[in-house]
């Protein structure tokens, strides 16, 4: 007893070996080397055709397995990161600086591809620097309107006239309170605070966005560098009795650090 239970196909291959084998030593010569041979073949291929066959199957992958489709698109459209210390402007000194604190700014846009009305049930911001390493981002919720955004508007005046106007746009908060409709798109901005991070790993930084909805399902967006460092965007204080000027002072200590577009 070997021990071993074997196939037929297994068994019987083994004993044409033997057989093949024996026959081939008492014969001898051509006729001899020639039987041999061809027991060896037959043989070797009914002890292996049964194992083969079933090795081939384990590794065929299940059929029928489908990924899920996504059901929020979560778009980064830009990122903008201002260097701070102190909760005041720094001018960039060298890209390897380790004492600077940035605000993050991320314009963000959700859609709904769903065939319902889906509702985010959290989100979080995550910061993947070049090496690999991964971090949480700190929220600063219902801050935006203490900020604008610098844009450069080409307008044309009545002459026909092409030039461009600086202007300051207010920044809207991302809302996540309220259910997305069908097909619905909202878009706004996310503020976030990170330290312990240097100018050059902040610029190629990848910003990641994850949304949450009422089904536990997980959507991901996410911008990769190079982002806008200083940024466009600048604080902004509202002079008592005028919400709609923002200070002279402010906006030139501003200027003095954007990146040249």
């Amino acid at each position: 007893m070997f021990g071993v239970v074997m196939s037929k196909p297994e068994l019987t291959g083994l004993v044409i070996l033997g057989c093949g084998a024996f026959f081939g030593f008492v014969w001898g010569g051509a006729f001899g080397l020639a039987l041999a041979a061809v027991s060896l073949v037959v043989g070797l291929v009914l002890f292996v055709a049964l194992r083969a066959s079933g090795t081939e199957t384990s590794s065929t992958p299940a059929k029928g397995l489908s990924q899920p489709r996504t059901q929020i698109l979560v778009l980064v459209k830009e990122v903008h990161a201002r260097p701070q210390r102190a909760g005041k402007f720094q001018e960039i000194r060298e890209p390897h600086q380790t004492d600077l604190q940035f605000e993050i700014f991320a314009h963000c846009w959700l859609v709904n591809d769903a065939d319902e009305r889906l509702r985010v049930i959290t989100l979080q911001v995550s910061l993947t620097k070049p090496d690999g390493t991964t971090s949480v981002l700190e929220r600063v919720p219902s801050d935006l309107k203490n900020w604008r955004l610098g844009r450069l508007r080409d307008e044309l005046d009545s002459w026909g006239v092409r030039y461009l106007q600086a202007a300051q746009e207010s920044l809207v908060e991302l809302r996540i309170d309220e259910p997305l409709e069908v097909g619905a798109t909202r878009q706004g901005w996310l503020h976030m605070r990170v330290e312990n991070i240097t100018p050059a790993e902040m610029k190629n930084a990848t910003v990641e966005v994850e949304v949450i909805d009422s089904h536990l399902g997980s959507h991901i967006g996410a911008a990769k560098g190079p982002h806008q460092i200083p940024g466009r965007v600048w604080p902004f204080r509202v002079e008592d009795g005028n919400a709609s000027d923002a200070r002279p002072s402010d906006l030139a200590s501003d200027t003095r650090g954007r990146s040249p577009n």
